[in-house]
């Protein structure tokens, strides 16, 4: 049943306007109201109402969106129930178009069936399906447990399709829930407001957990935490080191967001993976999980509040074509700067240096150019990590020739912290800009070795670029390798094609024709030698359960390690 603070909120907004006849801010008001836990805790649905004001669509005009499926990710969007939409003048029958955008997204839209003024109202029903096996895929979609919920905006929300600035909200209403429930959202802890106003596209890049999820209160600096599920660790000494980080970016990086929220939730396939989200971000844990082995995530994903892609005009590539710079960086910083404020060890961040290392120079794909990045980010683990990996030791590369050509008296810290002051005043931080500040530091070298990245060319920073306590060596290390096609694990059944003669795959007892019925995340198993990968396959009517190191050929790698 509609909320009748929403309905009473809508027609105030319908019937009031201004005093002075100036222009009010337009709301976009969102109303989360879970049903009551089962007998197995599980949350059955959630209902949704979502008010915009100042909608202006014509007829046939797009007037709402939502994604059927977000980055690989299959969401809510094809099981919602009960859809109204209505304005002031009565309710309206949008019709629906769904648009493929590429392999790895859809998306639903509502177009108006008339003209549309002033506030939309937007309610329905999301039904969870608390069978559904957890994701080896980005944490969007809706999930249930322990009588709690939680899901990113995309995989739930149907929101206007404009760029509209609206203050938004998020209002929690517990009252078929039942009593101790608990809200929180990327805009805070319970009921919360945006501090400024912000198109609706971003509501759909933020978190939301609902129920009765452990919660790590607000800090002066905004910085909170919420999760899902029973960790098995105490969770506050996490995030008070998570906390104690937060601070030190932002002194780092001269400014603080007003507010971070970090979402955990449970996985047992896919533990320690992340999704970066406005002023958040989500990760995983299960059982097996250690402060220690999520610390870098965190690391990574806070990161994320300061250093993004670079700007450009949306095209086909979502920006993955620029992941290079904000997730190149991200991984240079993430255990750099916890190193130098004394928040990791020397043997942590050689640990974390040497994985990313390792992945990328035993990559096979290493000399991809990042033009060809976007077309099989999705699709091929081994393309996927290129721009974390290449990306982060370009980087580190770069720093240490801004370092030698000024003679210490410059960073790669310098010009990073001048792309975002552009960014914070509102000018562009693009690709120009950067090439403007590298050419400004290291001329027509910086410049050629920045496009040799962009081509392919192998990166190889010096040996004493990350001090003069830590030097580079070569080691024997094993490229990732399935033993069979990785394009078998993207079709529905997942069934195994290209079983390569002599690989661990066939030897482990893995034939052509299985079907592989379990997930699992290949980014990790990538930078882990000694990793094993588990199959459940079924043949014939009959499942196997098979395990083997995912590893071919030898090749010579770099890593750093302590200077004798």
């Amino acid at each position: 049943m509609p909320d009748r603070r929403i309905a009473f909120s809508l027609l105030a907004a319908l019937a009031c306007a201004p005093a002075d006849g100036a222009a009010a801010e337009p709301a976009l008001r969102v109303t989360l109201a879970p049903a009551k836990p089962d007998a197995e805790q599980h949350v059955p649905y959630v209902d949704v109402t979502v008010v915009a004001e100042g909608m202006s669509r014509t007829e046939g005009a797009p007037l709402l969106r939502m994604p059927l499926v977000a980055n690989t990710v299959v969401t809510s969007g094809a099981a919602i129930t009960g859809l109204t939409v209505r304005d002031r003048r009565g309710a309206l029958t949008p019709r629906v178009e769904d648009v493929e955008e590429d392999g790895s997204n859809r998306t639903r839209l509502w177009r108006a069936p008339r003209a549309v003024e002033g506030a939309l109202k937007v309610h329905y029903r999301v039904p969870i399906d608390a069978a559904a096996p957890p994701l080896a895929l980005p944490q969007y979609e809706m999930r249930t447990e322990l009588g709690g919920f939680s899901a990113a905006g995309n995989a739930f929300l149907i929101l206007p399709d404009d760029e509209t600035p609206r203050r938004a909200s998020v209002t929690w209403n517990f009252a078929a829930y039942g009593p101790n429930g608990k809200g929180v959202s990327s805009l805070g802890v319970g009921n919360a407001t945006a501090r400024k106003a912000m198109p609706a596209s971003e509501l759909a890049h933020m978190y939301y957990m609902g129920g009765q999820p452990g919660v790590f209160p607000p800090a002066n600096d905004g910085f909170f935490a919420a999760w899902q599920g029973i960790p098995p660790f105490p969770m506050a000494p996490l995030m008070t080191w998570a906390g104690d980080l937060h601070r030190h970016y932002g002194a780092f990086f001269g400014y603080t967001p007003p507010s971070f929220g970090v979402f955990g939730r449970t996985n047992q396939r896919n533990p320690g993976s992340g999704i970066g989200l406005k002023d958040s971000f989500a990760f995983t844990f299960n059982h097996t999980s250690k402060p220690a082995d999520l610390r870098s995530l965190l690391a990574h994903e806070m990161l994320h509040a300061w250093v993004n892609s670079l700007d450009a005009s949306m095209d086909a590539a979502g920006g993955l074509d620029r992941s290079w710079f904000g997730e190149g960086l991200a991984v240079h910083y993430q255990r750099l700067l916890p190193y130098r404020a004394g928040l990791i060890s020397a043997e942590d961040f050689l640990a974390d240096l040497n994985e990313t290392a390792a992945r990328y120079y035993t990559n096979i794909k290493i000399g991809v150019p990042n033009a060809d990045i976007p077309a099989s980010f999705w699709r091929d683990t081994r393309i996927r990590v290129l721009p974390y990996d290449r990306g982060s030791l370009y980087f580190a590369a770069t720093d240490a020739a801004i370092r030698k050509a000024s003679g210490g008296k410059r960073s790669l810290d310098d010009l990073v912290r001048t792309m975002l002051a552009e960014r914070r005043a509102g000018r562009p931080m693009d690709e120009a800009l950067y090439r403007r500040l590298l050419k400004a530091d290291l001329g027509d070298t910086g410049i050629a070795a920045f496009e040799a990245m962009l081509k392919g060319g192998v990166v190889l920073p010096p040996s004493d670029t990350f001090g003069p306590q830590f030097r580079r060596i070569e080691k024997p290390l094993r490229r990732f390798d399935l033993g069979f096609d990785p394009a078998s694990l993207l079709a529905r059944p997942k069934i195994v094609k290209g079983i390569i003669p002599g690989s661990n795959a066939e030897a482990a007892g893995l034939r052509e024709g299985d079907e592989i019925l379990n997930t699992f995340s290949q980014d990790g198993l990538q930078g882990d030698q000694q990793a094993f990968l588990s199959l459940d396959v079924k043949r014939a009517g009959e499942e196997l359960h098979l395990r083997y190191q995912p590893r071919g050929e030898t090749v010579s790698a770099y890593q750093w390690e302590a200077a004798r």
